[in-house]
């Protein structure tokens, strides 16, 4: 089993939307896929056709001590989704602070699966750093645009053992090339080798509630997301 997480550089970087293409992609090609949200804002499940903010998921079990797993969906065969939950700001710190305190929590679950599941994508929230940290993943990708914003968030220190995936590039723009010139100057060992085109058919597929590659498998985005999910496999040795 492969654990996998993807984080934006920041806020609406689309990284809900990139890694339930990506786990439907996996699925596709004959992954068994467990998708985890640890987010509070619940977002994820949008693209499944999920309630928003249900009041069940793993972080409400987790407080409460009972099994984490039974609140997971299943999407279709091979791909299956855990949903964070509805908590109080107060309940969400003391999960933060659990996380922080036991890091060897997510480990253990993941250990669990290692028999029935190929992928663990997690989706990791912007701050809480006991969310982001207790994962343990083999992959880690960070989501960021071709914009000022995520240039100027790169400049700091950052996590070097991150891969960097550009979405939403619109090869039109000339600000866009020549930003994208100089990351692969400056962060050519970080820079994935692929880049997720703007399409709107992402966009509509959200207002479907479904992913692209079900909504519009033979869309620009839909293709990219296959090259990525490929990319992975590859990365993870399990490539035939």
């Amino acid at each position: 089993m492969i654990a996998m997480s993807l984080q934006g550089i920041r806020g609406g970087v689309g990284t809900s939307t990139t890694l339930a293409a990506l786990s439907f992609a996996l699925s596709s090609l004959g992954q068994k896929v467990l998708v985890i949200d640890m987010c509070p804002e619940n977002a994820l499940g949008l693209h499944f056709n999920l309630d928003y903010a249900p009041a069940e998921g793993w972080a409400r079990a987790t407080l409460d001590q009972t099994p984490w797993y039974e609140h997971a969906w299943n999407i279709e065969s091979g791909l299956d989704v855990l949903p964070y939950g509805t908590l109080t700001d107060v309940d969400v710190l003391q999960l933060d602070q659990l996380l922080r305190d036991n890091p060897p929590l997510w480990s253990t679950r993941q250990a669990s699966l290692a028999h029935s599941v190929d992928w663990v994508l997690f989706d990791l929230p912007q701050r809480l750093p006991g969310h982001i940290a207790n994962p343990r993943c083999e992959i880690a990708l960070n989501v960021l645009n071709l914009d000022a914003a995520s240039h100027v968030l790169l400049q700091p220190q950052r996590n070097s053992a991150q891969r960097l995936l550009v979405n939403r590039f619109d090869p039109a723009s000339q600000f866009q090339r020549d930003l994208l010139l100089l990351w692969q100057h400056h962060y050519a060992q970080s820079l994935l080798p692929i880049h997720l085109h703007a399409d709107e058919a992402m966009a509509e597929a959200l207002a479907r509630r479904e992913p692209v590659g079900r909504y519009a498998p033979g869309s620009l985005i839909a293709q990219d997301i296959i090259s990525l999910a490929s990319w992975c496999l590859l990365r993870g040795g399990r490539l035939e």
